[in-house]
């Protein structure tokens, strides 16, 4: 037909309606799988066993498929290995269906391995009013049920809060004197992580304490000292000295949270406890 001395065709009409009509048809489930994509941990953070896991679901473009993946970071001396299985999957608006089972090992020290899996199945799931939590359901399963969080930058630096205490060295016996090392870990008002070294020195019926402090960066797997520093307390001879020297140490916890161990690049680990009544001393 003409309209404005110009020819217009109709067939855009229908095709325009079809397409709305389209969209107003589209099931309301056909958002879940957006809303699931993304980086997850296991929540609430505390749990040694689980922290090192993050759960992503993805749609791989190549395949056409959405997928699950597993990884679990693992700290072997001064290393950091991952573990990584990935599996297809099929999210509707109440379920995802895992459709096969996958793992992945890597070697560790000795015998040990670090292991990530996924298992075939079906899970029920539902989200927090917020979007940033989703709740797992494994009927019969071990667990059968699991709350994940979304990883944001803030949830990546609360694990490594647990850090947070005294801790102590095994005391040194020299032939003059004893030395027992407390590390503590705090944060400042200006929210700024930092080190503090104590160290207490006996020599008889003598003793002197000294300490340091540092900034330090904290991720779920390494301690960054970021300035050297030392202070010598003195009486005489009588020396005793604290030092911390800048650079990067590998840690774990243990899963009691009691233990933690420090891996220096080109020495032997260090294990410290925590103290049950930690303070700065």
């Amino acid at each position: 037909m003409a309209f404005g001395g110009k020819a217009v065709s109709t067939l855009g009409f229908p095709c325009l309606l079809l397409f709305l009509f389209s969209l107003a048809a589209w099931p309301q489930g056909a958002a879940a799988p957006q809303k699931l994509y993304g980086n997850w941990y296991t929540y609430p953070l505390g749990n040694p066993n689980t922290d090192p896991v993050r759960r992503e679901f993805r749609h791989n473009i190549a395949s056409g498929n959405d997928e699950l993946v597993v990884t679990r970071s693992c700290t072997d001396q001064s290393r950091v290995v991952t573990a990584k299985a990935v599996s297809p999957i099929e999210i509707s608006a109440e379920t995802i269906r895992i459709l096969k089972s996958a793992s992945d090992t890597e070697p560790l020290q000795g015998t040990a391995v670090c292991e990530a899996s996924i298992t075939a199945g079906v899970l029920g799931y539902s989200f927090s009013e917020d979007g940033q939590h989703v709740i797992l359901t494994d009927p019969g399963g071990n667990p059968d049920y699991l709350e994940l969080a979304r990883v944001t930058k803030e949830s990546e630096t609360a694990a490594p809060h647990r850090l947070y205490g005294t801790w102590l060295l095994p005391p040194v016996d020299g032939k003059e004197m004893r030395v027992q090392i407390r590390w503590v870990f705090y944060a400042t008002a200006e929210r700024q992580d930092k080190v503090r070294q104590i160290a207490v020195c006996t020599k008889g019926n003598d003793s002197l304490v000294s300490h340091v402090d540092s900034e330090i960066g904290l991720s779920p797997d390494e301690i960054k000292v970021m300035q050297s520093a030392s202070n010598a307390a003195r009486e005489g001879s009588f020396i005793c000295q604290a030092s911390l020297i800048a650079g990067s140490w590998r840690y774990t916890l243990s899963p009691s949270g009691l233990k933690l161990t420090l891996y220096p690049a080109g020495a032997k680990p260090m294990t410290l406890t925590r103290e049950q009544e930690p303070g700065l001393n």
